[in-house]
């Protein structure tokens, strides 16, 4: 017989992720202008008349990108970006992981250029165990390592959303 949650006491719903927001990393004559990040989702899970809470987070978004290398005998494109998962519980914000994505071409044949032009998929889950009361979580991107000559980068279509279940 299986164990149903509503006999139990078990609370479960899910939560939608509000105000998302692209990233479009700033170019620079064809290079990504360092040290950028952007918020790109957040949530908010009130768990404060839950016992036990567990929160499932699950995130998702499409990194797009056109990148060049015409010079030289060897030819690289390089995407490396960082994304945060962060809770803030009363002020305080916790990293509770970082997740990477990384693209990498090296071409060494004496080719005359290398142009990548990429849309892809990128997604997350994490299963967090807050304190009971009140949290956000926020889905941060940083850009790290970067070669080519960039067109465009960005991080679109963003959604973050969690499963939150206790006892209540």
């Amino acid at each position: 017989m299986a164990c149903n949650p509503s006999n139990t006491g078990h609370k479960i719903w899910l939560v939608n992720g509000f105000n998302p927001q692209d990233a479009c990393f700033i170019i620079d004559d064809g290079q990504v202008v360092q040290n950028q990040s952007f918020v790109l989702s957040r949530l908010m899970v009130n768990a404060g008349k839950l016992t036990n809470p567990v929160v499932r987070l699950d995130f998702t978004c499409i990194v797009f990108f056109e990148s060049e290398d015409e010079e030289g005998p060897e030819h690289e494109v390089e995407v490396d970006l960082l994304f945060k998962l962060i809770r803030v519980q009363e002020g305080n914000a916790e990293v509770l992981r970082t997740f990477r994505y990384l693209y990498e071409v090296d071409v060494e044949n004496g080719i005359g250029e290398l142009e990548v032009e990429m849309s892809e998929s990128f997604a997350f889950s994490y299963t967090d165990r807050p304190c009971p009361r009140c949290s956000e979580y926020l889905v941060v991107v940083e850009g790290g390592d970067f070669e080519g000559e960039f067109d465009a980068l960005r991080v679109v279509s963003p959604h973050l959303s969690a499963i939150v279940q206790g006892i209540g």
